[in-house]
């Protein structure tokens, strides 16, 4: 098997990964409060433009990039959500809602006026990489300041804040140069979004793990 059709196989099966953290979060549904719950309805989501996705395809649709856009804003939204609980006594509550706002603003501006909806939105996504990332390093300043005596890899947020550090530094490169990367030939965006695809396996196997560990935080 060739490097390319290595590559091609992980794009297309990459996604299934996501059932993992899905059948975790299920089994441990009456341990999930708060952040692991806001997760879950993250996985959701993920789970529910699959299949958008598929469908688009299924219908022969050539350019589904504009469900992505309103996917880039679902997802934002969800894990600005998830940081707001983790931050809620450490920063003003409003400042996450107003990075959030911000995003919004600055994602309708890239969608209309920067590109279009039927070409990737790189600024957007680019600038919610950098967001996300740092939101998780503060979260490890914080975490790591209060638990001197604990280790902070035994309650779920340690594993699930792992996951969003590790996709979105992983993509920033990926999402910046998107455009272009796509100009380049199939075979250089085949082993871009297989380099995707592997971050995305990456994050969603750090999350089963959080996901997983909610029962003994909670017990």
């Amino acid at each position: 098997m060739s490097l390319e059709e290595l590559a091609r196989h992980l794009i297309r099966y990459s996604n299934l990964i996501i059932a993992a953290p899905f059948l975790i979060g299920v089994m441990r549904n009456r341990y999930l409060q708060k952040e692991t719950l806001i997760i879950f309805y993250f996985i959701l989501n993920g789970i529910l433009f699959e299949i958008i996705s598929r469908t688009i395809v299924r219908l022969q649709i050539k350019n589904n990039l504009p469900f992505f856009h309103i996917y880039t804003v679902i997802e934002f939204f969800i894990i600005s959500w998830f940081y707001w609980l983790v931050f809620k006594d450490y920063f003003s509550k409003l400042l996450i809602p107003i990075v959030f706002f911000t995003f919004f603003i600055f994602s309708l501006i890239d969608s209309f006026v920067f590109h279009n909806v039927f070409t990737f939105n790189s600024y957007a996504k680019s600038l919610e990489c950098i967001i996300i990332v740092v939101l998780s390093v503060l979260y490890l300043y914080k975490t790591f300041n209060e638990f001197q005596e604990k280790d902070p890899s035994d309650t779920p947020v340690f594993w699930i804040n792992a996951g969003f550090l590790f996709y979105f530094s992983g993509c920033l490169f990926l999402f910046t140069f998107s455009n272009y990367i796509l100009t380049q030939g199939k075979s250089m965006a085949i082993v871009t979004w297989a380099l995707h695809a592997f971050f995305m396996i990456l994050m969603y196997i750090l999350i089963a793990v959080g996901l997983w560990r909610t029962k003994i935080k909670e017990n």
